[in-house]
Formats: C-alpha cells, structure tokens, sequence
C-alpha cells in the first residue's frame, strides 16, 4: 500500500519542536543550501526529503512520540526521530546539481550513496546533537541502520586518512554537490594516498578521480536504503577490493599518461614499452555516455511517500524494503511515486 500523509500545523507543538530540533541540527554542519520549504508531513510509512517541493515527511509515530522531551517517553523512539531529524537536515542541506563537473555522477549510483551520506552524518553526529538538543542518555543502535548506511561508511573509511580525516570528509560530502560526492571521495583517496603520483597543480588529478570514481559505482547502490546493514557491508567490501587494487595499480604505473604528456617527464619503468591497458583508461569515455538523466527522478515526495531516507518506519527490515517502493498515489497530488527496477515508467 501507498502511504498517506497528513501536513503537521505549523502552529503546533510537534512543528515547533521539529523546527528547534532542524535549526540545531544544521548548526552542528551550516551549509549554504537550506532547501526546506517548511512544509513537514506526518507519514504513514518512513517518510523521506521530497526532491521537488522541499517537503519534510516523517513516519507519523516517531513525530507523535519521538520528539518529545518528556521523561516517560519512548527513548527508542526518540532517538529513531531524532535521527529522522539529523538524516532529513542533511537531505534538505545538500545541493544536488553540479553543472559542467565533468566527474559528476548522475545515476542510481548516486542516489543511493546520497542516502548513505545523509545516514552516516546522522550516526556520526547523533550523541553531540541529543546533548544540544536536551534529549538525555539516548543511542541509536546499529541494528537500526539501513544497507546505504553501511556501504557509504565503509567507503569513507577506505578514503579518510591522515590528510582528509573522517570528520572533514563527512562535512564536505555533507554539502554536496550530491553528483559530486563520488569525485569528492576519491579527491580524499589521492590526498590521502595519491598525492606524489596527482599532485594539485598536476593537470591529470581529474583523470585520477575519475578512475578511482569508477571502482565505486558498484550496481546495488540504488537498492540498499531498504536492505539489511549486513547487504551494505557486503558492497563496502567489494568497492573496497577495487579501490585498493585501483590505488595500486595507479602507483605502478606511476604520473598519469596526461601529466607526461605536460611534462615529458617519462617514469622510469614506462620506459621501453606500452602502458598497461586495461578498463580504467575506457573509464573516462564511459563516462561521457552516460545518460544526464535528472538526479534523483525516482524519489517519491515526503508528501506522498518520499522513498529512500533512513529506514525509519516501524523498524523492521521488510517495512524498509517496502517503503523502498512506496509513493504510488500518493496523498499529495501532482508528484511522481516511486518504481522499482524494472517496472514500467522508469527513467
């Protein structure tokens, strides 16, 4: 079934609570982008940040609930909704489109590493912001985390380093572009690995990124905001395989074909036979061809069923996974629903 949704007044004491909690959240990582239109919906399912309008939806219980400071309340369901806050801020702060980057990524792939991102910056910043936000002694367990969570955590792990450590990667990924965030990973991978062999004035540090970019657009990223944390695990480590191998391979091969290029500085071990081939350097033309269909095109409103924030419904996995396909007929009319792969309409 499609959820429902129903607009909370702005006059009561829910909104007003949830503004508190929005405008604290975003004071812990300011971004320029505020793409909040203020309207915030009671869901029937897990809710989510509607692309198009900039609606808020979040599941009705939480709301009712969760964000209350009430010592008898819930404190599990206070911490899932102050959670839905933290990963809805996060949403609604990131800008999206990046025009002209030619690193940009504009397919499933960075649907599904936006919801991540949205994810790991809540779980990262959940304690600081309960103590902000005078909510005492809660935690939100990884039990609760959804398979986007895990994979996008496992890939800032492989890229944070001594250079670009976790906290300032998670605070650029945080605002976006959202088609950047592959390119903004693998700029942290060559500053914290690559930095002899792409130097920053280097006209060939793009090139780099690019094919460390390509080893991280694994299929199933679309997919895992409602599969387990254990599904996301296992794509991290598989993104994580050909990330290393990838880093590899670059230090053998030494200063990118485009930096010798500039230079005329050959490396030693180039000398007296072709470069390797292999698919990295069709990397860049694929690319080029991919189709710059609108980013995020398959995500359902916050109105109607805005589909893939935190697994944040009623907790279960099978709720997650249906609430990954919810926002046919939606309540609010004029916006999209969601299709899953495969289904008729999709673009």
């Amino acid at each position: 079934m499609p959820e429902s949704a129903q607009r909370v007044p702005e006059d009561s004491p829910t909104y007003r609570e949830f503004t508190r909690l929005y405008d604290l959240a975003r004071q812990l990582r300011p971004t320029v982008a505020d793409r909040w239109n203020r309207e915030l919906y009671a869901t029937s399912g897990r809710g989510g940040f509607d692309q198009d309008t900039g609606a808020i939806g979040v599941h009705e219980l939480l709301l009712r609930e969760g964000l209350t400071r009430d010592p008898t309340a819930n404190p599990r369901r206070q911490a899932r909704a102050l959670d839905a806050v933290l990963t809805r801020t996060t949403q609604a702060g990131m800008k999206l489109e990046a025009p002209g980057e030619a690193n940009a990524v504009r397919t499933t792939q960075s649907r599904g590493l936006y919801d991540g991102v949205a994810a790991v910056r809540a779980a990262d910043d959940f304690e600081a912001f309960a103590e902000l936000a005078g909510y005492e002694d809660l935690s939100f367990g990884g039990q609760e985390h959804s398979g986007a969570y895990a994979a996008a955590n496992g890939l800032v792990q492989q890229a944070a380093g001594v250079s670009v450590d976790r906290r300032e990667l998670i605070d650029r990924l945080s605002r976006g572009p959202a088609v950047m965030q592959f390119d903004q990973l693998a700029e942290a991978v060559v500053r914290n690995r690559l930095e002899e062999i792409a130097p920053a004035e280097g006209v060939d540090r793009q090139a780099v990124r690019q094919e460390l970019v390509e080893t991280m657009l694994h299929p199933q990223w679309e997919s895992l905001a409602g599969r387990s944390p254990e599904a996301g695990q296992h794509v991290a480590e598989e993104i994580g395989r050909g990330l290393n191998a990838k880093v590899e391979e670059i230090r053998r091969r030494g200063p990118h074909p485009a930096r010798i290029a500039e230079t005329g500085d050959v490396p030693q071990q180039q000398v007296g036979r072709e470069a390797p081939v292999d698919g990295a350097q069709a990397g860049p033309s694929q690319m080029k061809d991919v189709a710059a269909a609108r980013f995020l095109s398959g995500v359902a409103p916050a109105a109607g069923a805005a589909g893939r924030g935190s697994g944040l419904g009623d907790g279960s996995r099978a709720a997650a996974a249906r609430a990954a396909g919810v926002g046919r007929g939606a309540s609010v009319p004029g916006v999209p629903g969601v299709r899953r792969p495969g289904e008729a309409g999709r673009g």
